[in-house]
């Protein structure tokens, strides 16, 4: 009798460990695997979730309106994405099932681009007020605040934070205003959270689209300073050296940093076609070719050891998979008549 009295407390306790750990793993939110895409297999372009393999699809948003570039917090637990639930692009967070909706951005502020920081407190936008007034903003997840990182004349184009969450890179883009001011703040910067501290990273170009390293050692941006092509410079985040390390005939743009910030994927137009193709930052190699079509590639992202990507080569836009060191081992991810788009990893 005690025998059989141990073995049922035993397990009974074994039950209860096993759901406390079920638990634990539901309330931890997405999987860090999990790919968020917009598709408009429904008609009308939604936020969906699916595993790395392309398997356990889930809508996540139901609206007449359109979403746009869902981002996973790095925690897992939230998502943040664009809609035009009332006719301008807003920003707005939702949890990782696709409940509990919640507006950030100010009425009419129309968004053009947001990042989560690195511990998932904050989103550093791009907002653009209803007299056109062009700023970055950051919104507290915890208590809804919204403080200005610039206020200013300048129209400024949103970069990702470092990844120890102490800076915002950005760039300036000259505008008629600026002329007339004498203002001749062109180039990349950053700045605190705070909105203090401007450090200015580059000049005399406009640069633009600046993508702090995941190591922090560099700040990836595309400028056509070496002629009328567009190419992927380098700069190092201490010393300011830069370094040009797509050049090419033909536009390099839309790229993606690799997990160690050794190399980068983009799109180049080298091959008069846009192919997605990877660039050593230190030079020793030659950038590696990945695909080789007639169709359109763009989106790249590298996690994981997969290189995640999208492509028209069956008539409408879908979600595919790569090797990063050779192309290789090409996999449909998503696979419906309408158009999968904006993939975010």
């Amino acid at each position: 009798m005690k025998n059989n009295l141990a073995l049922i407390i035993r397990y009974k306790l074994t039950i209860a460990i096993l759901s406390i750990i079920l638990i634990a793993c539901q309330s931890s939110g997405l999987s860090g695997s999990s790919i968020l895409y917009i598709s408009e297999k429904d008609g009308n372009p939604e936020i969906y979730s699916m595993d790395k393999n392309g398997n356990n699809n889930l809508r996540l948003t139901n609206s007449s309106k359109e979403e746009n570039n869902p981002k996973l917090s790095p925690d897992g637990n939230n998502i943040s994405f664009i809609s035009t639930k009332n006719s301008i692009r807003e920003l707005w967070m939702m949890d990782f099932e696709g409940n509990q909706e919640k507006l950030l951005s100010r009425k009419g502020e129309s968004v053009e681009d947001f990042f989560w920081s690195p511990d998932s407190t904050k989103i550093s936008y791009k907002g653009k007020s209803a007299d056109g007034q062009h700023d970055i903003n950051v919104y507290s997840v915890s208590d809804g605040s919204i403080n200005e990182v610039t206020n200013n004349s300048s129209i400024e184009k949103l970069g990702n934070w470092s990844p120890d969450g102490e800076w915002i890179v950005y760039s300036v883009i000259k505008t008629d205003q600026m002329l007339d001011d004498g203002d001749n703040r062109v180039g990349i910067f950053k700045k605190n959270p705070q909105g203090v501290d401007e450090v200015r990273l580059t000049e005399n170009f406009e640069d633009h689209d600046p993508m702090w390293s995941p190591d922090g050692k560099h700040i990836a941006f595309l400028s056509t300073r070496g002629g009328d092509d567009l190419d992927i410079y380098v700069i190092n985040a201490d010393s300011k050296e830069e370094t040009n390390i797509t050049v090419s005939q033909g536009n390099d743009y839309d790229y993606y940093w690799s997990p160690d910030g050794k190399r980068i994927v983009f799109i180049s137009e080298r091959e008069d076609n846009p192919e997605i193709f990877v660039a050593d930052i230190s030079l020793n190699e030659k950038p590696v070719r990945l695909t080789d079509n007639m169709s359109t590639e763009s989106s790249p992202i590298w996690k994981d050891g997969k290189i995640i990507f999208v492509s028209d080569s069956d008539g409408d836009t879908d979600i595919y998979s790569m090797t990063p060191s050779d192309g290789s081992g090409q996999k449909r991810l998503t696979n419906s008549e309408q158009s999968e788009r904006s993939p975010s990893w």
